[in-house]
């Protein structure tokens, strides 16, 4: 592996920018150390099921979770629906529904019903009826804080209260569409029926008990006020007051439903209030757990506040139902997927709902042993990244300039010109004069900053795999043609210090990758990296040129034409079985291989390597890829052991195995939500275990290669 002046100067010049990229990286690492409090955020509603299906009050339970590490609840805002289930004496219709009924004159007033026939009283309003007047008092006043004159209406008629809501056709809910057929079995009809109404969904306030019994247990209360779209103007102020009126100093911000608070009209309403009080914005994961719920308004409030956010994960049911999972005796798999969201996803909010016996989601587990088990070995697991439970907080802003991006784009070009010129073996010099690209490149961040950064960073995940292919190959290439029989100490060590490049390699790549991608909104997930599918893909085509070239190859002085010549007679030539066999083999290998890569996999692990994943979690600072340590790691020292006794096709197809590795490294630091020390620790142990299966290995294929020998021997 020889380096002319000019690949030395280049080398330099990428050295000198790969500083740039890590004065970036301790940079995030210090946002990083900075961030690290989880808070647990109980539930209301669901502690309330919870306690009346076990033999212990609410209110216990609500202490016993404070002592566990809980810190605060979130109550939402009640409901016209929610108070009718809670058994208000309330009865809430819709218009249209309505006027459906047989005699539904009979239900109302004289008033109501003239109204409803002359169209004052609109087919797509909700009307609310109820005889207690403290109840009627009680959600008129909350209606008066939160909207305007022209959205309600009341009356009193029959001994009855009456609070009309003007509605449109966007505020009705409906079922599944029902379709009528004749004999024939032709759909002759189609029919929806409204089941609900936004209007019954609107916030009208908090219950002052549920308040008040949060509170007395010393937990912090959590508001979550409901969003109107047609009429948002007072939102904003009601939740202040609400805030206000209860004693609240307000550290989260959690949206309840589809949009922020004011959204569209006047969410800058909520953004002054969160700016003045410095409270938190939650971004919920989403069920994949990539990315967040999508909430309209949402990403203009965190950018606007400066990003003052946090990620939150919430206890969706099929979490809830781990309990007994994975032959675990209790809910140990509940506490790994919390405790991986915390140390992988940068979740700093667990919005905490209780756990389900088993699969059946409608019965509750209520032992409490159980519970204070999964905190206390969550607590003690989180110790270990310097992470506790308590109150959380944002995290910092943190951006680069777009000068730093241009120099690290600067360095990437010249690291893809390099590549490109060792790859296809050119040896001109006139193709020097590639390296004034670096110029341009580097102008493209203070041009079109958003596209440059993510577009750099997919290539420098492209180009630092394929320097490393061709650093281990060329290695390997040495070993294959030297005359010289290694011993196996000899050849250990050698893919000991292979190995050790290639990852310092890979390493560099991702340090290019994640300065510059080195921002607040892809650490919170906000924005993400993608290509990681196609960046894994794209080494192997790298892989399967240079192989032709530097092993196949037999024209020194026009190496492409030869392989060009090459590819042709191989497509010409006759297939045989085993070809199509073996083409089978790597194809179901790629697509698991594939299918496995990313943050959304098609392919979900077996269980036997889930147990083994959760094992190693449980005894290692991270867990290492299993395709890293188990098979691209120890793959490298199996291609030197091949090139040694001078086997091409094994050789060849050992180095290919070995890509996974190259590439693998620098996805593991494309997931930008997780921590840098994580990634790297994973990384680390990952070199560490594949060195010692790569060592095992070395002498169980050699005691394989001595049989074979002996059996050609009497064969002969």
């Amino acid at each position: 592996m020889k380096f002319n002046k000019i690949d030395k100067i280049v080398l330099l010049m990428v050295c000198i920018t790969l500083v740039v990229g890590l004065i970036t990286i301790y940079q995030r690492i210090g946002i990083e150390k900075q961030y690290k409090t989880a808070e647990i955020v109980l539930d209301f509603d669901e502690m309330e099921k919870f306690s009346e299906s076990s033999d212990e009050n609410l209110n216990w339970w609500l202490e016993q979770f404070k002592e566990y590490g809980a810190q605060s609840v979130a109550i939402q805002e009640e409901t016209i629906n929610k108070l009718i289930e809670d058994g208000n004496p309330l009865k809430a219709e819709i218009i249209s529904e309505v006027i459906k009924k047989y005699n539904w004159e009979d239900s109302y007033s004289s008033e109501i019903v003239s109204l409803i026939k002359e169209g004052s009283i609109g087919s797509n309003d909700a009307i609310v009826t109820t005889k207690d007047r403290e109840l009627f008092n009680y959600l008129l006043s909350r209606i008066e804080e939160r909207y305007p004159d022209e959205f309600y209406n009341t009356y009193f008629g029959n001994n009855d209260y009456y609070i009309t809501l003007k509605g449109t056709n966007d505020d009705l809910y409906y079922g599944q569409t029902e379709i009528a057929y004749n004999l024939e079995g032709e759909g002759i009809s189609e029919t929806k029926k409204i089941v609900d109404s936004r209007l019954l969904n609107i916030g009208v306030g908090y219950d002052d008990e549920k308040i008040k019994l949060v509170k007395s247990v010393g937990l912090d209360v959590v508001l979550r006020p409901i969003n109107f779209p047609t009429y948002n103007e007072k939102l904003a102020d009601a939740y202040k007051m609400a805030n206000e009126k209860y004693g609240i100093e307000p550290r989260l911000y959690i949206a309840n439903g589809k949009e922020i608070l004011g959204y569209p009209d006047n969410g800058d309403k909520l953004l002054n209030y969160i700016n003045d009080e410095d409270i938190s914005i939650v971004l919920i994961e989403s069920s994949v757990q990539r990315e967040h719920l999508e909430i309209d308004g949402m990403n203009d409030l965190v950018e606007n506040s400066g990003y003052n956010a946090l990620r939150a994960f919430t206890m969706w049911d099929y979490i809830r139902a781990r309990n007994k999972y994975y032959n675990y005796e209790g809910a140990e798999e509940i506490e790994n997927t919390m405790f991986r969201a915390i140390t992988e996803r940068n979740i700093r909010v667990i919005y905490f709902k209780p756990f389900f016996e088993g699969e059946n989601t409608t019965k509750f587990l209520t032992d409490a042993e159980e519970y204070e088990r999964t905190f206390e070995s969550l607590e003690n697991r989180l110790e270990e990244h310097n992470i506790v439970l308590g109150k959380a907080e944002s995290m910092n802003e943190f951006h680069i300039s777009t000068k730093r991006l241009a120099v690290l784009a600067f360095g990437i070009t010249l690291a893809s010109v390099f590549l490109f010129i060792k790859m296809f073996k050119i040896k001109h010099s006139f193709v020097n004069y590639l390296y004034l690209l670096a110029i341009p490149g580097a102008l493209l961040p203070l041009v079109i900053r958003n596209i440059a950064e993510k577009g750099f960073a997919f290539i420098a995940a492209v180009v630092f795999s394929g320097i490393g292919i061709y650093f281990f190959m060329m290695q390997i290439k040495k070993i294959y043609d030297s005359e010289k029989e290694y011993s196996k100490i000899n050849i250990i060590t050698r893919s000991i210090l292979i190995l050790t490049g290639v990852v310092l390699i890979a390493l560099t790549g991702a340090v290019f990758l994640d300065g510059m991608l080195a921002d607040v909104k892809y650490m919170l997930e906000m924005d993400i990296f993608r290509g990681v599918k196609l960046a894994q893909i794209l080494p192997f085509g790298i892989f399967i040129i240079m192989y032709l070239i530097y092993f196949v190859n037999k024209d020194e002085k026009n190496p492409v034409k030869s392989v060009i010549d090459i590819s042709i007679k191989i497509m010409n030539k006759e297939i045989k079985i085993y070809y199509g066999i073996v083409v089978g083999i790597l194809g179901i290998i790629g697509y698991v291989y594939i299918s496995r890569t990313g943050n959304e996999s098609s392919l979900q692990p077996s269980n036997i390597e889930m147990i083994s994943r959760n094992f190693m979690e449980y005894v290692l600072l991270a867990r290492p890829r299993t395709k890293e340590f188990l098979i691209a790691f120890p793959a490298m020292f199996a291609a030197v052991y091949a090139a040694n006794k001078k086997s091409k096709f094994f050789t060849g197809i050992f180095m290919m195995a070995a890509v996974i590795g190259t590439s693998s490294v620098i996805n593991t630091f494309s997931h930008l939500r997780t921590p840098i020390y994580l990634s790297f620790a994973r990384t680390v142990i990952a070199l560490g275990l594949g060195i010692v299966i790569g060592c095992v290995a070395i002498v169980f294929i050699d005691l394989i290669y001595q049989l074979f020998v002996k059996i050609q021997e009497r064969l002969q």
